[in-house]
């Protein structure tokens, strides 16, 4: 019969929790056009890196160059009134009680008039020209083109919203999004160190932590579950992608130099566990109560000490037709 020795060892109890990855808040942005027009130029495709303030697209500028020249135009124009009309003022000034009180009167109010003509085409321009560099789309944050949505030829109406032009997702500064069931979720906390396997890279297990729990519990099959929130640990050299299935190991319990004893040895009789026992030159049962359990292993709290020889499987013990 297969035996072995009772030893010391250490124990983790584990659930293990399906999730996927996700872009963190902030890592998945789509650009759009705040201006209608026809898209003339597409600088990216599908899986282009693109770094902040890349140029990614453009639309037919024409009309707003020249709203933009001419409204420079007015300001020019504006510009030489107010100085005409500041001049008229200085040359009332200079002559004193000759010049009635009501032209001088008159005088600074076309001064006031004119200051506020050119306020007011100065903040014109300055409209049209943010408009004009609105006709080029450029990329607010530094990603990959995850999906194109627009294309060049194509008339776009911004008027009621803004139209998506393409999405950046940066893949540096991802999560995993992953349902623990409410069994398990009050083991979990923030700060813990979790591993987990992406589907797509069998045979890697990666590390990670607890970032967030949610508050609020989810129905999943008529199972509450809670989303945890896992951050991915860097330099694992990986294409890890959004929307890939990751499955996260928690350590829920672990415990270092306990006795522990496979499953398979346990013998369990009218309510009572009992192990198979070397004593001397034959094996009997004997008593024994366990503690933390694992899907391998069972602690033994007390009938046995280390070092004592037990009967590995039951099975044999049934086979052998030993009392």
């Amino acid at each position: 019969m297969p035996a072995l020795r009772v030893s010391r060892s250490t124990l983790a109890e584990t659930a293990v929790a399906i999730g996927t990855v996700k872009p963190k808040v902030g890592a998945e942005v789509k650009v759009g056009s705040r201006i209608s027009g026809v898209v003339t130029e597409l600088n990216v495709e599908v899986g282009d890196r693109v770094k902040k303030g890349d140029r990614l697209a453009s639309l037919e500028d024409e009309d707003w160059r020249a709203r933009t020249d001419v409204l420079r135009a007015q300001l020019a124009s504006a510009v030489a009134e107010e100085e005409y009309a500041a001049g008229e003022l200085q040359r009332i000034e200079r002559l004193g009680d000759l010049v009635p009180q009501f032209d001088a009167d008159r005088a600074k109010t076309n001064v006031k008039v004119r200051q506020a003509d050119v306020r007011r085409v100065r903040a014109a321009v300055a409209e049209a020209e943010v408009s004009l560099r609105q006709t080029v789309i450029r990329a607010p944050v530094p990603g990959t083109i995850g999906s194109v949505l627009t294309y060049r030829g194509e008339t776009i109406a911004a008027s009621l919203a803004s139209p998506t032009f393409v999405t950046i997702v940066d893949l540096d500064r991802l999560e995993v999004q992953t349902y623990v069931d409410e069994t398990d979720i009050g083991r979990v906390r923030e700060g813990q160190r979790v591993t987990f396997r992406v589907d797509a890279f069998p045979g890697r297990e990666l590390a990670g932590v607890v970032e967030a729990i949610y508050p609020k519990a989810q129905l999943v099959n008529n199972v509450v579950n809670y989303i945890v929130i896992v951050g991915i640990a860097g330099g694992h050299g990986l294409p890890i992608r959004p929307e890939m299935t990751v499955h996260v190991t928690f350590v829920l319990d672990r415990r270092e130099g306990v006795l522990a004893v496979p499953r398979s040895a346990l013998l369990r009789k009218s309510g009572r566990t009992f192990l198979v026992v070397r004593r001397g030159g034959e094996w009997v049962e004997r008593r024994v109560t366990t503690g933390m359990q694992t899907p391998q292993s069972i602690e033994i709290t007390s009938g046995v000490a280390v070092g004592e020889t037990i009967l590995a499987d039951r099975k044999f013990w049934k086979e052998s037709g030993e009392p």
